[in-house]
């Protein structure tokens, strides 16, 4: 396995559609693209800006039940690509022992910023998935400028959006 962080999200230019970018810790600094939808791109936004919602909104409750129930979320895992979808695990500790529950990478990294949990994705998804950005394609992401972009981006494409945008028809 190889620990990552969140690099940040990015909204995909030719999609607009949000992207979380896992980036590993030791060099070569691979990062790991993944599509997420917009309600989840905003629960990791908040978490990593650190803003307290006035009612806590569906990741805050979750941690909100763990705590009552003394477990903690030790790790989450992105553990495979399956046609094309990201499967990650979350692995809850409660009573001394581990329970491994099948997430989206999404919703594992908005529990896993909240929690403090540590974040890995499996070392075949990083071969196959993970990707080197040079400073000519991006810039360093590990700088605050970078992830203040990122995350500007973010909020315009928030602000764009209306609810038609998630009606099927």
């Amino acid at each position: 396995m190889v620990e990552v962080e969140v690099a940040g999200v990015k909204v995909d230019l030719r999609s607009n559609s949000p992207v979380l970018l896992l980036q590993e810790l030791t060099v070569p600094y691979r990062v790991v693209p993944i599509f997420i939808g917009v309600p989840e791109a905003n629960a990791i936004d908040l978490a990593i800006a650190h803003v307290d919602p006035p009612r806590p909104l569906t990741h805050d409750l979750a941690c909100i039940f763990l705590d009552t129930l003394d477990a903690r979320i030790s790790q989450v895992v992105v553990t495979e690509v399956r046609n094309g979808t990201y499967i990650a695990e979350i692995t809850v500790v409660a009573n001394g022992i581990e329970h491994r529950i099948s997430a989206r990478p999404s919703d594992s990294v908005a529990l896993a910023i909240r929690t403090g949990a540590a974040i890995y994705v499996d070392d075949a998804v990083m071969n196959s998935e993970g990707t080197v950005f040079d400073d000519t394609q991006q810039g360093d992401s590990g700088t605050e400028g970078a992830q203040e972009e990122i995350v500007g981006e973010f909020r315009d494409f928030l602000k764009s959006i209306r609810p038609e945008d998630f009606s099927e028809e």
